[in-house]
């Protein structure tokens, strides 16, 4: 996540172009471009409350959501904390 938040949207493309054969560069980062000023990747494995809402808030946006879901119903924190802690 550090390298995402430190790199462009050419070079994150780039990077993970191989595993999108059948898309156009060109748009693959248009939509890493839009991700990144969405804030969608955060550098905190951590998904809070308030980043679940703004991740429903956008998929609501898109058309796709039809109920949001309680964030204690359907997010553990367990494995990210871990992941974190081996991080640091």
């Amino acid at each position: 996540m550090k390298w995402v938040e430190n790199s462009t949207p050419e070079a994150i493309a780039q990077s993970i172009s191989p595993q999108f054969p059948d898309a156009d560069l060109e748009i693959l980062t248009k939509v890493v471009k839009r991700y990144k000023d969405q804030d969608t990747w955060k550098p905190d494995l951590v998904l809070t409350k308030e980043g679940l809402n703004h991740m429903m808030d956008i998929v609501e946006l898109a058309g796709e959501l039809d109920k949001r879901a309680p964030y204690e119903k359907i997010v553990t924190t367990k494995f990210a904390e871990e992941a974190m802690k081996n991080i640091q």
